[in-house]
């Protein structure tokens, strides 16, 4: 679906679809549906051209012109879907085989009335839509309305999503961050107290004041991450334009502790939510950073809640309005200069200055910095837009309307006017799918599975030969984000890019435009953004539902809906209307009720045009079994929900392609043998029974086009189970991400001898099996097997040199987990050693190593020309291998200077394992000088370490002595300062 053309597109194949289908058409209608066709495929052909148009060179009667197709095509189409899902798709569930007699031919009868009305209807349907699309034409040539000639073609930018993020984080940051850093750790406050004892441990205040688009969530979060792990508490959170002030509170508590505060989500008395914060707060040394704060009035109710101690606690907020920072140390963040725009605007392009090519027009790159006035979002956005286009195109942009002048608050403005012109340069496609993203609220991280499934329900992905709509909407997705118009975020764990967010400028623009273009309608507690009397989308944010409020508006005509979405809500008594009869897409994201009565989804059996069904993060109790009319529903989402059972009537859904679902969600017996079109499958089997387990993992074998398969808990999987599980997985050959997970240890299972011939698709990206436990790394981790893979996670009982240089050699591994599985089997003495070169690529990605009860050493070899890295297991029988070999030649006890480390894992970030302390200090498996063997100078990257002494059979003196030897190690790291270090104790006698 476009935004110009609105459905126009939908409604040319429907059309198709009604005159080569069997549905027994009135006499002359096939030849007025083919006439309305052809006229449709003609303004389609136009409407693209407008599309592809820059507003500003439209002629007003243009866009009216286009209005009226658009609104026209989405009315059609909905007459269209009506006689498509009442005659072919039928309005309820299959008769069951139970209802006989007189009754079962009563309701037949009543079918073929129905269906004969429907034809009656559409044939009348037919001739209204070609007269209203004769008058919409008529009217063009009556004022004779020119088309455009439309913009140069765009081309895709090849390069990584996530260059420019990099560049935004580096280039003329360094300064600023040395000079905020500065300003919070120095003694002065600003308020006449420079000199005083205490003014160093005194609660600090500073606010970083600036522009939009300048930069200043990037510093804070760049000081953020340098300085708060030396705090005993931290929080980094966003407010907004228009902030849910309970919600940014409870985001404080869920980051101080997330376990500790997990029932704080259920408090909505902002009075109480302040006191208890400050009552946390009052004994601590705190980091909190409040980002993006708009108003004097939020700032004055968080900065209540951020005690005066004298611990030394530390506050940044960032904000635009410098009255928001009066009474506090103020650091103004200015442009970037002409050298640092430079150098961002050519990384951006070329991936630096350096690669600029010959032929580059530099009198057009110095016109266009200039322009962007040292703003890095201005820099960025045109810098993307500037990718891949020809000198023409360059001095095309110089010349463009809007380039030269200059207003009061020209930096802004001349922001806004680039990111229109990256707006106007996207592609008619790309344009609808950026306008759906301010259904969310700002500063939301967007999860980009979600937002692509809605796209899909809602018509906005083109087909492509050999592409899966999903896989078609990630290039979209990719695409936003090259082009500047979105942010990805990464995942910390495996790096992929699985969510995003808008920047408020960006969102600024989209709202805007939604809401010129009546694409979709924001209601929040400001009042929205349209007004108009007919609503095809409307997104609630942040506010209370009341009963009827949605669907008894007097202004508001919601009969036409085809998008309802209420994210942060209270739907307080708020039921589904019937009215509602053609939505496509319904989704309630981490909404909330004091009031749950089970009558939300009351009518939605009613719903027959559904495709999407989102209950993300909203605690539902039950779904009623009506939801199996909806015939047509794509994507079931139900994570987060605590639904306790699915009804039997969703093996009645088969055009599923994505279902998620709670670990604590029962499904039906054989859910699978009908809903055969999955393309991603979350769900729990642990509750079912043997033969339905078994079951389930035969009818995996059908889903040839799966693509992600996440069994939350899989409960204990037998020899006869498994086999049954990898005869299916071997029919899965789209699969890209694997997740076989279970809830506790008990539930795992000993690899059965058939995975020792397991092959799996190249494209796999991600492995989790938890379920079993494998005697060494199987054979099929392989980096010739599975050179895409990402994440690995499994649960390990041994590990030679192989098992360890094959793990190291995955090119893309950015997260490795192993897990030490244990139960019953031998001890195995022999440990993972392996000697790496300074010039060798091992583990050349990886940013997290999690090792769950193994030990590992690392440290520089003698000849300073390689180091030594070793990975072994815990407990009594343990073998330390860690010898003179890793040392100098002396054996390492001598008092010579140490060689300097060689660089091992130069991207890890993350290092978790396991010590078992009496192996090294009373069973004389420790090194010669007795300490620990972890040099952490050979990770520079790293920013994390969560070491478990585990103290079983230890005496405590030993385990204090490995405590402080492990932070004498952390001090010893070359950025110790930033070096988040935590160790824990396991097995301690009591």
């Amino acid at each position: 679906m476009d935004l110009v053309a609105g459905a126009v597109g939908s409604i040319v194949t429907k059309l198709g679809e009604l005159l080569h289908g069997e549905y027994k058409l009135q006499k002359g209608l096939p030849e007025q549906i083919e006439y309305l066709k052809n006229e449709l495929e003609s303004a389609h052909t136009a409407l693209c051209k407008v599309g592809e148009t820059p507003q500003e060179h439209l002629d007003r009667q243009v866009r009216l012109w286009a209005g009226d197709v658009r609104e026209a095509s989405y009315d059609m189409e909905d007459i269209l879907d009506a006689f498509l899902v009442d005659v072919v798709e039928g309005a309820a569930p299959a008769e069951t085989k139970s209802k006989k007699g007189l009754l079962k031919r009563l309701k037949k009868m009543a079918k073929l009335l129905k269906e004969s009305k429907a034809r009656h209807d559409i044939a009348g349907a037919i001739e209204d839509m070609k007269k209203r699309l004769q008058e919409v034409w008529d009217r063009r040539e009556r004022y004779s309305i020119p088309v455009a000639v439309p913009a140069p073609a765009t081309k895709l930018d090849p390069r990584l999503v996530d260059m420019h993020k990099e560049a935004a984080q580096i280039i003329g940051i360094e300064r600023t961050r040395a000079e905020l850093i500065d300003i919070l750790q120095s003694s002065t406050h600003g308020h006449g107290d420079a000199g005083a004892s205490s003014s160093s441990n005194r609660t600090k205040i500073v606010s970083v004041v600036g522009a939009g688009g300048l930069g200043k969530t990037t510093l804070a979060k760049a000081v953020y991450d340098e300085l708060s792990t030396g705090y005993d508490c931290r929080a980094f959170v966003s407010v907004g334009r228009n902030p849910d002030l309970v919600q940014v509170f409870t985001s404080i508590f869920l980051l101080l502790d997330e376990k500790k505060y997990k029932a704080i989500r259920d408090v909505k008395d902002l009075q109480l939510l302040i006191g208890e914060l400050r009552k946390i707060l009052v004994n601590k040394r705190f980091f909190i950073v409040i980002d993006d704060v708009w108003d004097i009035n939020s700032w004055q109710a968080l900065g209540s809640a951020l005690h005066q101690n004298n611990n030394g606690s530390r506050v940044v907020k960032t904000t635009r309005n410098l009255e928001v920072a009066c009474g506090d140390e103020v650091y103004q963040l200015g442009p970037l200069s002409h050298d640092n725009s430079k150098k961002l605007f050519y990384m951006r392009l070329f991936g630096g200055e350096d690669n600029c090519p010959a032929h580059h027009p530099e009198e057009a790159s110095e016109k266009i910095l200039h322009k962007c006035g040292g703003v890095p979002l201005a820099i960025i956005t045109m810098a993307s837009l500037l990718v891949g286009k020809s000198r023409n195109d360059w001095f095309e942009v110089c010349n463009s309307p809007g380039f030269y002048g200059g207003r009061d608050n020209r930096q802004v403005d001349d922001t806004e006017w680039i990111l229109s012109l990256s707006y106007n340069d996207l592609p008619s496609h790309l344009k609808t799918c950026l306008l759906y993203l301010s259904v969310y609220p700002e500063d939301c991280k967007i999860e980009k599975k979600s937002l692509i499934w809605k796209w899909v329900a809602e018509g906005f992905i083109e087909k492509k030969t050999g592409t899966s709509l999903f896989e078609r909407g990630e290039e979209y997705f990719h695409q936003l984000i090259n082009k500047s118009m979105i942010q990805g975020v990464e995942s910390e764990m495996d790096g992929i890019i699985n969510r995003c967010c808008v920047h408020d400028m960006v969102l600024d623009l989209i709202r805007g435009l939604a809401g010129e273009e009546n694409f979709i309608t924001i209601s929040n507690d400001d009042g929205g953004t349209s007004r108009r009397h007919k609503v095809r989308r409307l997104a609630h944010q942040n506010r209370i539902l009341l009963l009827d409020q949605s669907h008894h508006d007097s202004d508001r005509d919601t009969t036409r809906l085809r998008s309802f979405v209420a994210h942060g809500c209270d739907i307080r008594g708020w039921v589904l209307s019937p009215s509602f009869k053609l939505l496509h897409v319904l989704a309630l994201e981490r909404c909330t009720s004091s009031k749950y009565d089970g009558r939300w989804l009351e009518h939605l059996g009613k719903l027959v045009h559904l495709r999407y069904l989102g209950l993300r993060g909203t605690e539902v109790w039950e779904v009623p079994e009506a939801i199996g009319a909806l015939k047509l529903l794509q994507t079931l989402d139900l994570e987060v929900t605590r639904l306790p059972q699915l009804p039997s009537s969703v093996s009645l859904l088969t055009r599923l392609v994505c279902i998620r679902c709670d670990e604590y969600t029962k499904v039906p017996d054989g859910f699978l043998q009908k809903v055969t079109s999955l393309e991603e499958l979350q769900i729990s089997v642990c509750m079912l029974s043997f033969e339905s387990k078994m079951q389930f993992l035969k009818d995996l074998g059908n889903l040839r086009q799966l693509r992600v398969l996440r069994v939350l808990r899989t409960g204990r999987l037998d020899e006869s189970m498994q086999a049954e599980l990898f005869k299916s997985l071997g029919n899965l050959q789209e699969l890209q991400h694997l997740d076989l997970a279970c809830f506790w240890i008990g539930e795992t299972s000993p690899a059965s001898m058939e995975w020792d011939k397991a092959v799996f698709p190249e494209h796999l990206r991600r492995l989790r099996i938890h379920c079993i436990w494998f005697p060494c790394v199987p054979s099929f981790i392989d980096p010739t097997l599975l050179p895409n893979l990402c994440y690995l996670d499994l649960c390990v009982d041994h590990m030679d040199e192989a098992c360890l240089r094959t793990l190291g050699g995955l090119p893309y591994l950015r997260c490795l987990c192993i897990r030490l599985a244990d139960y019953g089997t031998a001890s195995h003495k022999q440990a993972a050693v392996v000697n790496i070169a300074a010039h060798d690529v091992f583990f050349p990605k990886l940013r997290s190593l999690r090792l769950y009860g193994w030990m590992v050493q690392l440290a520089t070899n003698g000849d300073s020309t390689s180091a030594s890295l070793s990975i072994w297991r815990g407990g009594q029988d343990a073998a330390m291998v860690f010898d003179s070999d890793s040392k100098a030649e002396d054996g390492g006890c001598s008092s010579r200077v140490a060689p300097a480390p060689v660089v091992v894992m130069p991207n890890l970030q993350e290092l978790v394992f396991t010590v078992p302390v009496r192996a090294f200090y009373e069973d004389e498996h420790g090194t010669c000088d007795n300490n620990l063997g972890l040099d952490l100078e050979c990770l520079p990257s790293l920013r994390y370490v969560r070491a478990s002494l585990d103290c079983k059979g230890a005496f405590p003196d030993v385990v204090n002595k490995a405590d402080a030897e492990l932070r004498r190690l952390a001090q010893l790291h070359p950025d110790s300062s930033a070096l988040r270090f935590h160790v824990g104790k396991i097995n301690q006698r009591i």
